[in-house]
């Protein structure tokens, strides 16, 4: 399964430091940047650097001087791109090389999404369920080229170089590492509405947005709304386990910015007699770092990852 979507300019590697990557993620209110350098076969964290934004076209300048900040070296930066900026759709796989589905999805993929398909950049990865009597399928991931213009402009005034943008969800696999049990993940940042994810063997196998959860605090979650939201993480769990015939989650993780507080889990608990705790990264060096900096980190690493054996020449 592809680790990375988005793919940009490949063939942009030559001077490239292959000892320093530079993770990116936006967010409504903020831009986080950390850059990671390999040292004896080992990465760590060298910077980190954080500027708040309040308009979208901060996003620009604001993404400039988090790159900078991290590290004047030419070196590979990953994009986290905000979930509101791209949708996930499900589709039928056809027998055709990557490269081959990935230059046919603006086509394949137009009359799913409203964006023109000479607008259209597009990715997918593997879909890792296959059930008897069923077609392949990918998720595929589509972004809106005129949208994301200005994050990929934002580069123009740094020695780093963009070499791909990714989703929420891909770097959650990679802060999430590698487990055989099937796990949940309950994602909301502020302002936005939650999303349910299962991951299960370091692959993503659910991907679900809710509605009617804006603007949710702590003081707000009262037995009507704890039931509301247990209802709609058990019919994911059922989906899951009964129509997908796989085996029961073994435990909800919540990664939110609203939606936790020690009687939310204790009570979602109860309800769906199943382990719920507060999201924390399967990486070492996310201890080192603040929770804020988590996708940054992730990207960097999936970056770091994927080096080529020709990255090290």
């Amino acid at each position: 399964m592809k680790k990375k979507i988005f793919s940009l300019f490949p063939w942009l590697q030559q001077g490239l430091d292959p000892n320093c990557v530079i993770g990116i993620a936006t967010y409504a209110k903020t831009v986080n940047a950390i850059s990671l350098k390999r040292s004896q076969g080992h990465w760590q964290i060298d910077k980190t650097h954080s500027v708040a934004v309040t308009e979208q076209r901060d996003y620009t300048k604001a993404i400039a001087a988090c790159t900078n900040e991290v590290s004047k070296l030419c070196c590979t930066i990953n994009l986290v791109i905000p979930h509101y900026y791209y949708q996930i759709v499900q589709m039928e796989k056809p027998n055709l090389t990557d490269d081959e589905i990935v230059q046919s999805l603006p086509w394949t993929s137009k009359d799913l999404v409203n964006i023109a398909p000479e607008n259209i950049i597009a990715d997918f990865i593997d879909y890792p369920i296959s059930l008897p009597m069923q077609v392949a399928k990918m998720n595929v991931f589509i972004t809106d080229k005129t949208q994301i213009q200005p994050f990929i402009n934002s580069f123009a005034d740094t020695n780093a170089v963009l070499r791909s943008m990714t989703s929420e969800e891909m770097v959650l696999l990679t802060l999430f590492g590698k487990d055989k049990d099937a796990h949940m993940l309950v994602v909301q940042h502020i302002e936005h509405e939650p999303r349910i994810l299962i991951i299960c063997d370091g692959k993503l196998v659910l991907v679900r947005r809710l509605n009617g959860f804006i603007g949710i605090t702590e003081k707000d979650q009262n037995s009507a709304f704890i039931d509301t939201l247990a209802l709609e993480i058990q019919r994911s769990m059922d989906f899951f386990e009964s129509q997908l015939k796989q085996p029961p989650i073994r435990s909800i993780q919540l990664q939110c910015d609203n939606l936790s507080s020690l009687t939310l889990r204790a009570e979602l608990a109860e309800l769906l007699q199943i382990k719920v705790v507060d999201f924390k990264p399967n990486l070492a060096l996310s201890e080192e770092v603040d929770s804020q900096f988590y996708y940054a980190l992730g990207a960097a690493m999936s970056m770091a990852e994927s080096r080529e054996p020709s990255d090290e020449k």
